[in-house]
């Protein structure tokens, strides 16, 4: 059986609006302060938002509309993801077998499926919608299809899409909303996984490990409201995570006889300035990885599922590993939940 192996990544997102700017939206509003003071400290300079506030401000919007905005942006940026990808890759539409998306933000049915016809896919195109899992979902998603690719033989493909920005809540505004309000941002990302053989080159999947630690569900949070998207997201979180990873990624790296220094790099969620750095400190990261999670971040900002998809392919695109050589892929997210992918060279 040939292994699965990604060949192809591609990252989309809305035009980018400075924090700057996107601090001063929000700094005459009840808490703006809060929004001001961690814009400053975030060490994240531009995001995407298809849904710009200076422009449109949709903290007023009903539920309603708030999805409506939701799913057609992500169609759409999805749509730009998938094209692009499997161009890149050189795959028609109908070469493809399975379309995968995950997703935490947009939910209807018919839903992004849609995408299938608007791509061009053949109808009979096999489609799983996964979610809501926030932050971590990109990471089981690409274990599903794994599994998929390596019985069917045939290449699939799998588009995260997160949108934040049509559930701005409406003021006031404590430290942790503002948190929540600074960090996330709005993306997508497409990979294109095919039966790994000899002329293909790109990252071979080799195995997944989780790790749940229910006693800190309440910890992390995501809910849709009449106001918006609540997110709850304790300040505690990045020092539980960073206690809890080396376990799964020690067990993962194990059971290929692998220890951490026969890493090349590592894809790190970039969750937030704190959860990169604890998590690096607790692994040793080298200083290369870390560097490709923090320069997504400052981007883009943490768009949930896209996030370390789009961290894999800036890492791929700048130092591509070599056959042979291994890395890894860090996701977390509610439950509390780490995910772990261990990946090689092909």
């Amino acid at each position: 059986m040939s292994p699965a192996r990604i060949t192809r990544i591609a990252f989309t997102s809305p035009p980018l609006i400075s924090m700057k700017e996107f601090a001063e939206f929000f700094a005459d509003d009840a808490g703006g302060q809060n929004v001001v003071d961690m814009v400053r400290n975030a060490a994240i300079e531009t995001k995407g938002m298809a849904v710009n506030p200076l422009a449109d401000d949709p903290r007023g919007w009903g539920t309603a509309r708030r999805m409506q905005v939701s799913l057609a942006m992500a169609r759409s940026l999805g749509l730009e993801a998938v094209r692009r990808a499997l161009a890149d890759d050189g795959l028609r539409p109908d070469d493809v077998g399975l379309l995968v998306t995950a997703t935490t933000t947009t939910h209807s049915t018919p839903g992004l499926d849609a995408l299938i016809t608007q791509v061009g896919m053949r109808p009979d195109t096999e489609f799983q919608s996964l979610g809501p899992m926030g932050c971590y979902a990109a990471l089981p998603a690409l274990a599903t299809v794994r599994n998929w690719v390596e019985i069917h033989g045939r290449p699939a493909v799998l588009v995260c899409t997160d949108l934040f920005s049509p559930y701005l809540p409406p003021p006031p505004y404590d430290k942790e909303q503002a948190v929540v309000l600074t960090i996330f941002g709005d993306g997508a990302a497409a990979v294109v996984v095919r039966p790994g053989r000899e002329h293909v080159r790109g990252l071979d999947i080799l195995d997944t490990e989780t790790f749940y630690a229910p006693e800190f569900a309440d910890d992390l949070q995501i809910h849709v409201g009449d106001g918006g998207m609540r997110v709850r997201l304790a300040p505690t979180m990045p020092d539980v995570t960073a206690a809890a990873v080396a376990g799964p990624t020690d067990r993962l790296l194990g059971r290929f006889g692998l220890s951490r220094a026969d890493v090349r790099w590592w894809a790190l969620h970039p969750g937030g300035r704190r959860i990169i750095d604890r998590v690096a400190e607790e692994l040793a990261l080298p200083a290369a990885s870390v560097d490709a999670s923090r320069a997504v971040m400052r981007e883009y900002g943490n768009t949930a599922a896209p996030a370390v998809i789009g961290v894999l392919g800036h890492l791929q695109d700048s130092r591509p590993l070599a056959p042979g050589d291994h890395g890894v892929a860090l996701a977390f997210g509610p439950g509390a939940t780490i995910w772990a992918v261990l990946l090689r060279g092909a």
